[in-house]
């Protein structure tokens, strides 16, 4: 197998093992939630012991990564480029977002997709182990 597919899989398998994680803490913040309010979407923080951790080397730190897209934006400070990167499993996208604006300026951002049952989940990292939920039917 060459190096490459090696080095994808094992983040790939981390990726794996965030999702295991987040799908066991989520189940027990569904349970206490109203159907109806996850028809409009629900807005949490919660704490996932151990995730933070795992979330910096499988996601943050991910350096093998797919471009899904590209796009040259226009905004009142002048033009910038806007790069959306992926790794993804069945129905798990980990992605990175990077702009870079003509000043010179980079922002880089991180969030998982999660699809759990009928449930679309993205989560993104607060600080630590604190992590960003916005659950919706």
């Amino acid at each position: 197998m060459p190096v490459d597919e090696v080095y994808r899989k094992a983040i790939l398998e981390k990726l794996i093992r965030i999702e295991e994680l987040v799908k066991e803490k989520v189940w027990r913040f569904v349970r206490e939630i109203d159907e109806e309010d996850l028809e409009y979407g629900v807005s949490e923080e919660i704490t996932i012991e151990g995730l933070g951790e795992l979330w910096e080397e499988g996601v943050e730190k991910n350096n093998y990564l797919e471009i899904v897209s590209t796009e040259i934006m226009e905004h009142h400070d002048g033009a910038y480029l806007k790069a959306i990167f992926r790794n993804s499993l069945k129905s798990t996208y980990a992605d990175r977002y990077i702009s870079i604006w003509s000043s010179g300026k980079v922002d880089t951002s991180h969030a998982m997709l999660l699809k759990i049952d009928d449930l679309s989940l993205r989560i993104e990292r607060v600080k630590g182990d604190t992590f960003k939920l916005f659950l919706k039917k």
